[in-house]
């Protein structure tokens, strides 16, 4: 550089900000801009402020905080300004000019000064990068206690709808077994655990066999049946379910009470075990009647194309 100490005009021409921005800059951020001039209008100033107020206008242009900006200016240019105080007191106490061999002097070490605040400044960097590390941890510590939580959570609802589950199931055969004597049910009063969750099928004209199989889970049963007509049924009215073994069929009949008008239903349900063409054990719906009345085979596969279509999915 041709000239050691610069005018605000020289400063501002250098740096392309507008004259007035940098006279607020010396005057917002004064103890962090060393001057000469003992505070006359022609104040000059080290060629080392250049940098400092270009610092300001980047920080400015990432709308920093005033705070933020002195305590950037302390930590980055605090030696670089007491270097350049302790040179402008020198030169003072010496009586000499900016011409003097002083300034040579004071020259030579600008190299120095300007490695120092290229270390502050990385020292600053790095500073930065270790609290966005610590700010990205601890988000990322956050949301792993989330996704543990919904998992704990989901866990718990799991638990709990199998547990519902195993108790509908106790109950379901508690009332596909009722009838029994006080010592214990008897085994040939109601149809075995195996003939129970055998698919459950009705055979068409052309003597096919016609099942429902959900996606993903196993096939639709006569004990999935039973409950499904036992909840059709089951609302305000008492229910009771009573088998019959009728030569090869098992004849289910539910009844079902009114609780206020005192009215009654009743399904029976006449199923048998068959073996497919395929060699699979079923158990096939023989007939259907609902309050003396047969239901029509038509209606039957209605009936099984509904269930298809909610069991599937």
């Amino acid at each position: 550089m041709s000239s050691q100490n610069l005018s605000l005009r020289e400063v501002s021409r250098r740096l392309g900000i507008p004259p007035s921005t940098i006279v607020y800059y010396k005057d917002k951020y004064s103890k962090f801009i060393p001057s000469t001039g003992n505070g006359s209008r022609r104040q000059k100033y080290s060629v080392n402020v250049l940098e400092i107020f270009r610092r300001i206008r980047e920080m400015y242009g990432m709308n920093w905080s005033t705070e933020q900006i002195e305590n950037e200016l302390s930590i980055k240019f605090g030696m670089l300004i007491n270097h350049i105080k302790n040179e402008q007191q020198v030169i003072s106490d010496a009586g000499l000019n900016a011409g003097s061999d002083m300034q040579t002097v004071i020259q030579g070490l600008a190299s120095v000064i300007e490695k120092v605040s290229d270390l502050l400044s990385s020292q600053v960097l790095f500073q930065s990068e270790i609290r966005d590390l610590r700010d990205e941890v601890a988000s990322l510590r956050s949301e792993k206690h989330k996704l543990e939580a919904q998992v704990n959570e989901r866990v718990l609802d799991l638990a709990m709808e199998i547990g519902q589950l195993k108790r509908d199931r106790v109950e379901l055969f508690r009332l596909l077994r009722k009838g029994g004597v006080s010592s214990g049910p008897d085994e040939s009063s109601f149809p075995s655990t195996a003939y129970l969750e055998r698919p459950l099928v009705i055979r068409n004209s052309e003597g096919e066999y016609l099942g429902v199989a959900g996606k993903g889970r196993k096939h639709f049963s006569l004990e999935d049946f039973v409950k499904l007509l036992e909840n059709s049924v089951n609302s305000h009215r008492s229910v009771d379910l009573k088998w019959e073994k009728k030569d090869s069929s098992w004849v289910l009949v539910i009844t079902a009470h009114e609780d206020v008008s005192g009215d009654e239903k009743s399904i029976v349900l006449v199923t048998e075990e068959n073996v497919t063409p395929n060699n699979n054990t079923v158990v096939r719906i023989v007939t259907m009647n609902i309050n003396d009345k047969n239901v029509p085979d038509a209606l039957l596969f209605s009936l099984f194309k509904q269930i298809r279509d909610s069991f599937v999915r």
